[in-house]
């Protein structure tokens, strides 16, 4: 995997995102770095949390916020409930890379031994093979239809918390009374992913004021911990359903005074929620 000091890539970022390099950057995610390279060969574990909340409560309607490029996830909930869930998956930037949703799709009806649901060549082909339908740039209060579920997949880190309260808030608006909201959040520090150097949790290290000298539009990281999601979801008006926490992580050596250091869920490194709108 490519690899890249984490200090220099939250440098280059902050220049792209000042000349406003959108297009570059994901080019070079593309065809140098090859970060966005389409490579299934075993169905992500992650997704299967959301496909058996799916199964278990009948859900037809769905709606995913932060898609991505290839839509991976959306393609194979497509091939495991034959489509018959719609589905509408939205963007603040529109990623959609049509490349790579037909490279997802050969990849995912290879590894399910099934047949290939068709090349997708625009937003329609993606809507008549897959039922998927796909806006961006888009926000949920331009939205008018109502959904079964909403499902994320490592995209709640990448709130502002401002921003996550009033999802949390404009979100209630766009499911059913009897809706759910099916989220997988990645604590991990996402540099660690391409700098093998640093801790899972480097940035754990710093304080809110130190962060700010790395956290950049591209890769912004909220850092909330588990405890605080927990907090923020009930404290909006959800009902926490079920979690499923993924491992704790070995913290850096150093831990900033702005984290608590004696709670285990501080150390968690992903977990997922199913919750439903608390109606009282």
């Amino acid at each position: 995997m490519f690899q890249i000091n984490w200090k220099l890539k939250a440098l280059l970022y902050k220049i792209f995102a000042f000349f406003r390099f959108e297009k570059k950057v994901y080019l070079i995610q593309k065809y140098i770095t090859k970060r966005s390279k389409i490579v299934i060969r075993q169905i992500n574990k992650l997704w299967l949390h959301h496909t058996d909340s799916i199964e278990r409560n009948n859900v037809k309607n769905i709606l995913e916020v932060g898609a991505g490029k290839s839509l991976e996830q959306n393609i194979y909930i497509s091939y495991k409930f034959d489509n018959s869930i719609s589905q509408t998956a939205i963007d603040i930037y529109k990623m959609i890379d049509l490349d790579l949703v037909n490279q997802a799709s050969e990849q995912i009806a290879n590894t399910l031994k099934l047949p290939n649901k068709g090349k997708v060549k625009n937003m329609q082909d993606l809507e008549n093979f897959y039922k998927i339908k796909y806006m961006a740039p888009f926000d949920l209060k331009r939205l008018n239809s109502k959904f079964d579920m909403c499902i994320s997949t490592t995209a709640l880190e990448h709130f502002k918390l401002t921003d996550l309260t009033m999802y949390l808030s404009d979100l209630k608006n766009v499911i059913e009374a009897d809706g759910l909201v099916s989220s997988i959040v990645d604590y991990s520090d996402h540099y660690s992913h391409t700098d093998s150097r640093i801790s899972s949790l480097n940035y754990l290290s710093y304080s809110k004021k130190e962060w700010e000298r790395y956290n950049n539009p591209y890769l912004f990281q909220n850092r909330l911990r588990h405890q605080d999601y927990k907090n923020l979801f009930e404290s909006n008006g959800y009902k926490i359903i079920k979690t499923f926490l993924g491992d704790s992580l070995q913290p850096p050596r150093v831990i900033s005074d702005d984290f608590d250091i004696n709670n285990k869920d501080t150390y968690i490194g992903w977990a997922y929620f199913l919750m439903s709108k608390n109606v009282r």
